[in-house]
């Protein structure tokens, strides 16, 4: 089968993307949840209501790292395609970077960039 190899270039870029999207929505969650705890321990918010509002946290973290399976799941399904197509022996690599690669954080621009 033949894939135009352009199109698997596209394809790996906007997965990696969207990884990084997941894991930037997974992240601030977790901060969300860190937060709210620390807001409840400030205030006089009733347990039964803060609660409520860490189960709704939980529940979209939750939602968020499902929905990243499924793209890992994504993943494997186009590979299997691209090794049966004319495009095997391309490499476009794996989607997102290596743990040791760098932050989740995004680099602040040289023109806002505090300097000493």
């Amino acid at each position: 089968m033949h894939i135009d190899a352009n199109a698997v270039r596209v394809v790996a870029e906007d997965t990696r993307s969207s990884f990084a999207s997941y894991d930037l929505a997974i992240l601030d969650a977790a901060k969300l949840s860190v937060t709210m705890l620390e807001a409840n321990a400030l205030s006089e918010v009733p347990a039964r209501d803060s609660q409520i509002a860490l189960r709704a946290i939980h529940e979209s973290t939750g939602h968020l790292i499902s929905a990243r399976a499924s793209m890992v799941r994504l993943v494997g399904h186009l590979n299997a395609i691209k090794l049966r197509s004319d495009q095997a022996p391309m490499n476009v690599g794996c989607p997102g970077e290596t743990p040791l690669a760098g932050s989740l954080v995004p680099a602040v621009p040289q023109e806002l960039a505090v300097r000493d």
